[in-house]
């Protein structure tokens, strides 16, 4: 699997969109202390890229390594 190509930063939005989820929903992370980790600038909510990349990359699961 390729390395995703995405802005250095990303809003909400856009965050929302790589995920397939909604701007809620990552509100709703951030309000927990789950998801991705997040970059506060001038009171706006930015995701790194970098950070989103790795978030998604550690969730990936192979079927074939299943404990059986």
């Amino acid at each position: 699997m390729g390395e995703l190509k995405l802005p250095e930063l990303l809003t909400p939005r856009e965050a929302a969109k790589v995920r397939r989820t909604t701007t809620g929903h990552l509100a709703n992370e951030r309000s927990r202390g789950l998801g991705p980790p997040v970059c506060k600038l001038g009171g706006r909510v930015f995701y790194p890229a970098a950070e989103l990349s790795k978030f998604i990359s550690e969730r990936i699961v192979d079927p074939s390594r299943r404990a059986g």
